[in-house]
């Protein structure tokens, strides 16, 4: 409590000095009084009073720095002169306030987009355990899978909790004024449960909902709920039709949901068709897995790579030179943007860094102008760190 009385006192500074003020009054009046009594002359007891005390400027200081935080004081008094200063200089003043400005909003608005995208974590449940599946063939180490070898990846791994279909398409959606192109995706039954994601109104898909001859479900991003049904709840149950096929509103996924691979999709669907054996050649296909706990991407590779060997050998016509490829979600997303935001950020420390030095000039400057000051304040006592502050 007195450190903090103290503190308070800084900002009260006028008041103690009031208050020191009466008190060496009454001090100074009553050793008056006393050297009176003695005999003393008027002048003389007032002149002897005021040597016993002393210099009232110094006194009050010596007082001061017992009531007030005395380095607390000192940075108060600095901070206090160094706006009189900036309001007496408007012109340096704007000019070093401008320059940092624009280099720390710079910087700031770079550094946040390198964070969104680089340090902030994927917003979907366990992101380090999302990875993308692709195979590999001799001309690179991504490419599609076909459907069927996605159903045998799924059936056959030991290292994922599940692995789900997704796949892009053009959609034409039937509306009161004609038929326009948008964009969807279809996916397997489980792909928002593997993403860790729950619809807003509704529900997600349920297993069976990827099967061929199943009802035809649909899932709604918020925007086209919003742009296209203007948010009613009543759009659950409502029917859509799309390419030709009606297909049933089931749920309404989150406003923050995005997945880059979709880009601008507005409708997701249940993946539902039935492969035919010549299919297995038509490779355009992505999948999505979660590694099961304590299986790391190295293992998950091995298993996979051993998979897609297997299905080489069992179908050499569609999948002879074929292998896997194990991508982290993380990795898929951000892609080669990695050197690019990597140098972004480097570009924005340095941005910072000389708009820093460019106001360090401004000041060398000035300080010019407060030699003479500086060398008045070093021979008052001032010490070097006082003046450097």
């Amino acid at each position: 409590m007195p450190l903090l009385r103290r503190a308070l006192n800084l900002f009260s500074r006028s008041r103690v000095d009031r208050e020191i003020d009466v008190e060496l009054a009454s001090h100074i009046e009553m050793r008056m009084e006393d050297n009176l009594a003695a005999g003393m002359t008027p002048e003389d007891a007032r002149r002897d009073a005021l040597l016993r005390f002393g210099n009232p400027t110094a006194t009050k200081e010596r007082v001061v720095n017992v009531d007030v935080a005395p380095f607390l004081a000192s940075i108060w008094s600095d901070i206090s002169y160094t706006c009189r200063q900036l309001v007496r200089n408007p012109g340096f003043a704007l000019t070093a306030i401008l320059v940092l400005a624009l280099g720390i909003c710079a910087s700031t608005a770079i550094f946040a987009f390198v964070d969104a995208v680089l340090i902030t974590p994927l917003p979907y449940k366990s992101p380090s355990r999302l990875v993308a599946l692709f195979e590999s063939t001799p001309l690179g180490p991504r490419f599609h899978l076909s459907h069927l070898d996605y159903l045998d990846w799924k059936k056959l791994n030991h290292v994922f909790t599940s692995v789900e279909a997704f796949d892009q398409n053009t959609l034409a959606l039937q509306t009161a004024t004609g038929v326009q192109r948008t964009e969807g995706v279809t996916v397997g039954a489980g792909f928002f449960r593997l993403l860790g994601i729950t619809p807003v109104l509704g529900r997600d898909f349920r297993p069976g909902d990827d099967t061929a001859g199943a009802p035809r479900t649909v899932i709604l991003t918020y925007s086209a709920w919003e742009k296209r049904f203007g948010k009613q709840d009543e759009v659950l149950r409502r029917t859509v039709t799309l390419n030709g096929a009606s297909n049933v509103i089931v749920g309404v996924l989150p406003q923050w949901f995005q997945f880059a691979p979709a880009g601008a999709a507005e409708f997701w669907m249940p993946l539902q068709s039935s492969p035919k054996p010549e299919d297995r050649g038509e490779h355009g296909m992505l999948a999505f897995a979660r590694l099961r706990d304590g299986v790391s991407l190295q293992i998950a590779s091995a298993d996979m790579t051993t998979i897609a060997q297997q299905l080489a050998k069992q179908y050499p016509d569609a999948d002879e030179g074929r292998g896997a490829t194990v991508v982290p979600l993380t990795e898929l997303i951000v892609g080669s943007l990695r050197p690019t935001l990597l140098l972004l950020l480097s570009g924005a420390a340095l941005l910072l860094l000389i708009a820093c030095v460019n106001v360090s000039g401004l000041l060398l400057v000035r300080l010019q102008s407060r030699q003479r000051e500086l060398a008045v304040r070093g021979a008052l006592g001032a010490s070097a760190a006082r003046l450097t502050r």
